[in-house]
Parts: C-alpha cells; structure tokens; sequence
C-alpha cells in the first residue's frame, strides 16, 4: 500500500493576493512543505540530510488549480511518492477543501537527489524505495486542456533582477517564487495587448493561471539579470494557452513553462472572455 502523508491547515490573511484569494506560488509553497514534512515523518528529515551533506531539489512541476482557494479555507494536503529512478523521484499531491471535500489542486513534482556543495546527483538509497512503499508508476493525470495553436504567436519580453530576499537555504531563487515571475510577465504582456489588469478588475473580472508546467534548467542567483520571455500561442472561448522561458545574462534558459490562463470572476468563478486576446 502507497504510504500517503497527510496535513491540515488553514489558508492565513497575509497570503492570499489583490484578488483574496491563494496564488499559485502560495499552493506551491504548501506542496513544498508537504513534501519535507511527509520526508521527515520517515526519518529523512533536516538531520538525515545534513550527515550526508544531500538535498532534494525540484526539476519539474506540473500544477492544476481546479478551484480558488480563499483566504482562511481550511485545507488537507495528501501526497505519496509516485516512483524512484536512480537520481530522480516522483511526488504526487492532492489539496481538498476540508468543508466541501471538493478537489482544488492536483500536482506532480519531480525532484533529484543530489550533494549540497557540488550540485551533483547521487543514486537515491535503497531504503527509500522500502520505507515508502512506491508503486512504481504515476497515479495521476496532469495534462492541460488542449488548445489549439493560432497562426500567428504574440511575444513579450519583461526583464527582471533576482534579490536576496526571494532566495532560500540553498542560495538560490525558491522554486516558488518562479511561478510569480512567469504571471507577472503575463500580466506585463496583457498591459501591452490593451488589457489593463487594474481596470478588468474593476469591472469584476480577472485572468489566473490554472495549469502550470514547469521545466527548471538551473537556480537563479541573487543580483541574476533575467529576460522573460512570453508568447501567447492561442486562445479558445474563456481559455488561453501561454509559452514562457526565462533566460540569464548570456542567453543561457533557467526555466522553461507552459500555462494554461483562464478569464474568472474577481471571485475566483469561470466566466466568458470579455474579448479576444488576439483581437
């Protein structure tokens, strides 16, 4: 049987964003606390890690947000271990809300296991494998709605310097935090289509981000100058499909993402697009 972790808790007043409600970069906060509270649970926690001079750091995440999730909603994340293969392992997770029981967010992260200091990886032990009971396969599906591709791609580009203050222990830029960047950037490039963000919210409507796929090539460092790049590649009824790289300094890509926006309320509910994107 898969050993699932699971937690409670409640979302707090200073996380949620101008719209009340949780970003993607906040749930993405959650399933990374999930993952090092389930680790610690068996004995893999700080302790494990430090005598051997590891850590865990992320490659891929792919994250569905199904619902909004409000400010002081009382959560319960579930995750388990999908698969190991010799430097890499799978982690799924699956949010519910404790009052409705309702599904609000599915994601399924990749992590290598790597040394500290040198960033290289390292085989995974074998005990791991043992003490999570790992089925060998991914459970879930996590693939975005298909839409298709316009016959002319819009692009942007926003620039950006990475701070200290959006670091972590490890001294680079949290993976969190890149989820920020990418809808910042997409933001930046509706102002230029003529969509400004703080007039579609007053009149009751907003765009969100309800799939994300992200591929991280390398961290970024603090005092890093980066160029987003944003190209909207398509749109059908409420729905619009979003390609986006981040690149440093010498053109070299630090993360590479594909996102699903879609037109809500200032509530967080569905709603017909205002306009057409590409109009």
């Amino acid at each position: 049987m898969v050993r699932e972790y699971r937690w409670q808790l409640k979302v707090r007043s200073y996380e949620g964003d101008a719209w009340g409600l949780l970003p993607a970069s906040g749930m993405m906060r959650y399933l990374e606390e999930s993952a090092v509270s389930a680790a610690r649970d068996v004995g893999y926690g700080r302790d494990f890690h430090e005598e051997r001079g590891s850590a865990w750091v992320i490659r891929r995440m792919s994250l569905a947000l199904t619902t909004p999730v409000r400010l002081h909603d009382e959560l319960e994340i579930v995750t388990w271990i999908s698969h190991f293969d010799r430097v890499r392992g799978g982690r799924e997770y699956r949010v519910i809300n404790s009052a409705t029981g309702e599904s609000v967010a599915t994601g399924l992260a990749e992590w290598v296991y790597l040394e500290r200091k040198t960033l290289r990886p390292l085989p995974i032990p074998r005990a791991l494998s043992i003490d999570f009971d790992v089925p060998g396969a991914p459970l879930g599906e996590y693939n975005p709605p298909s839409l298709a591709l316009s016959a002319k791609v819009l692009e942007f580009s926003t620039e950006r310097i990475a701070e200290w203050h959006e670091c972590d222990s490890m001294g680079h830029v949290n993976n969190t935090q890149y989820v920020d960047w990418l809808d910042d950037a997409w933001r930046a490039a509706m102002e230029e289509l003529g969509w400004n963000v703080g007039e579609l919210r007053a009149r009751g409507v907003q765009m969100r981000g309800e799939h994300y796929k992200l591929d991280y090539k390398r961290g970024a460092l603090p005092g890093d100058r980066l160029v987003i790049t944003t190209r909207l590649q398509g749109e059908a009824r409420r729905l619009c499909s979003v390609r986006q790289e981040i690149t440093d300094g010498s053109g070299a890509e630090v993360l590479s993402g594909s996102t699903v926006y879609g037109w809500r309320t200032n509530e967080g509910q569905p709603t017909e697009a205002p306009g057409a994107l590409f109009a």
